[in-house]
């Protein structure tokens, strides 16, 4: 048996209640009541209503405002777009239906509904002088985590960058979890939220904030994609699998509250903003790189993952790099950023942005320079990493 990872003081705290399991999105009504009588549904412009279950919120919420003009990775303009239809009507409360973007969204939109600054204003952590509107989270796809997170993370057009509202209030007050709302993600979807609650465990496991109690729920998550991912991937009706998916980006999501994310999403942002790739996906092609590298740094850490992905604990780095390889292939995924569009061009111009940006690296472990921000987006460019033989 393996030892305990050592432990550091840590902080640990979730506000949100958590509701999990077929039907429960049955009780939004209810739930939202609790907070506010006038609610405003926030989400994107077109899978809650073709899935219908925008028509099923509004049976519950018949006086409910929609704003269904949220877009993947949103942007601040459309947030203050959102926020003054909210102040207008007058609303008390916020649900949030759907992916990360609109959860993230209306997030945003909360602090803005009572707070008179641009959106850019806010980015930061608790820039905030009110509380934010109470917000009620319930997520149709299974990545983000964004519903028992307390971010906002949405596209700066005038930084062309993702920046990140933070607040112990932003945590939503409740989270419904109905795997039944998964079950028409389409393929591509599922594929690469799931990826992105992979990636999200795992950072969370070598982040420099990593916590003991984060540590046991990010394996949990890691072990939960590894099984169930490709599952749900080639049979969205698998309901087994679907809802196991949903656990994991669940405890993904409890992961990134605590502990943050690693450099993995701070290149990974590069590829989604300038190639259009989406977030999970982009931080996968990141994953192999870095975490050859994190296994240099922290072999006893990467050791617990490789176990996790069913790998050789004492090969940690070269383990999880074809762990993760044959992951993508049974999920058809090229490991290589140039089969998704990224060019040469491109990662060099990244590279040298990312280096000058402190933030990026905050929770990354050993010390990096752009030189090795340079291997890793070269490894990712053509799918192979130190190890991967």
């Amino acid at each position: 048996m393996r030892s305990p990872l050592p432990v550091s003081p840590f902080r640990f705290s979730l506000t949100t209640e958590v509701l999990f399991g077929g039907n429960t999105f049955a009780t939004a009504g209810d739930q939202v009541r609790r907070f506010g009588s006038r609610p405003l549904i926030v989400t994107g412009k077109r899978s809650a209503r073709a899935a219908g279950i925008l028509d099923r919120a509004m049976e519950q919420m018949p006086n409910a405002i929609v704003f269904d003009a949220i877009d993947e990775n949103p942007d601040t303009t459309v947030c203050e777009q959102c926020a003054a239809a909210c102040r207008e009507h007058d609303r008390d409360v916020v649900l949030a239906i759907g992916g990360g973007s609109p959860m993230d969204a209306a997030k945003a939109i909360a602090v803005m509904a009572r707070n008179d600054a641009p959106c850019a204003h806010y980015f930061g952590a608790d820039k905030y002088g009110k509380s934010p509107l109470p917000v009620v989270a319930v997520p149709t796809t299974a990545g983000t985590g964004s519903e028992v997170t307390p971010y906002a993370v949405l596209i700066d057009p005038e930084q062309r960058a993702k920046r990140t509202i933070s607040g112990a209030a932003l945590f939503p007050r409740a989270a419904i979890l109905d795997p039944e709302l998964t079950r028409t993600m389409p393929r591509h979807v599922t594929v690469a939220t799931g990826l992105d609650a992979l990636s999200q465990c795992m950072e969370g496991i070598v982040s420099r904030k990593s916590t003991p109690i984060g540590d046991a729920i990010a394996l949990q998550g890691i072990r939960r994609v590894c099984e169930f991912l490709p599952r749900a991937a080639n049979d969205g009706g698998d309901m087994e699998a679907r809802t196991e998916m949903m656990c994991a980006a669940l405890l993904s999501g409890i992961i990134v509250a605590q502990s943050g994310t690693t450099l993995v999403h701070g290149m990974g942002y590069s590829y989604t903003i300038e190639c259009g790739i989406a977030h999970g996906l982009a931080n996968a092609l990141l994953l192999a790189p870095l975490f050859a590298h994190n296994a240099r740094i922290a072999p006893d850490r990467v050791a617990t993952i490789a176990e996790a992905m069913g790998g050789d604990a004492t090969k940690p780095g070269p383990s999880v790099v074809r762990a993760l390889y044959g992951l993508m292939a049974q999920l058809g995924v090229s490991p290589a950023a140039c089969d998704h569009g990224v060019t040469q061009a491109q990662i060099e111009t990244f590279a040298a942005e990312i280096a000058k940006d402190p933030y990026r690296f905050r929770n990354q472990i050993g010390e990096l320079n752009r030189d090795d921000v340079m291997r890793f987006y070269s490894q990712s460019l053509v799918g192979s990493a130190d190890g991967a033989a």
